[in-house]
């Protein structure tokens, strides 16, 4: 007979309850319960900080931003360190707009996403404009990764 628990090995042999049984006088010895340690996925998170002007900082944009770092995947895997700004624009307007700047330190030199680029422009949307700059940071990576082989 088995007994699993959560978090605990398998045990081989009776299970004692404490009341003896009709055949107790041929038990084998109990078995000590070794705990297995609890399993975790731990994932490097790459450095990467998130600052806000002219607008409340956001924990979903700076989640969005994380993802869109981890979404790069090798591509920033050598990262050493990373900024984005997230910048509202245009606040005299009744929708406001946000543009973002992404610089990224790789070990050979600076890869700058600016909103300068015409595939980086402000945009309404706050989420789209952080896609937009994460889409044009994934474009010039892959130039600056190609550029060293």
């Amino acid at each position: 007979m088995f007994c699993v628990s959560e978090g605990e090995a398998i045990l081989a042999g009776p299970i004692d309850t404490g009341t003896p049984s009709a055949s107790s006088d041929d038990t084998a010895p109990p078995v000590p319960v070794v705990p297995l340690p609890p399993v975790a996925r731990v994932v490097a998170r790459r450095v990467c900080q998130v600052t806000f002007a002219g607008m409340l900082a956001s924990e979903q944009a700076r989640l969005e931003v994380h993802a869109w770092v981890e979404r790069l995947g090798e591509l920033t895997s050598p990262m050493t360190a990373g900024q984005v700004l997230i910048e509202a624009v245009d606040r005299g307007r009744r929708e406001g707009q946000y543009r973002v700047r992404i610089d990224l330190t790789m070990p050979t030199g600076l890869v700058v996403v600016d909103h300068d680029r015409p595939n980086n422009r402000p945009h309404e949307d706050l989420y789209v404009a952080i896609r937009n700059a994460f889409r044009a940071a994934r474009r010039q990576l892959e130039v600056h990764r190609e550029g060293l082989t």
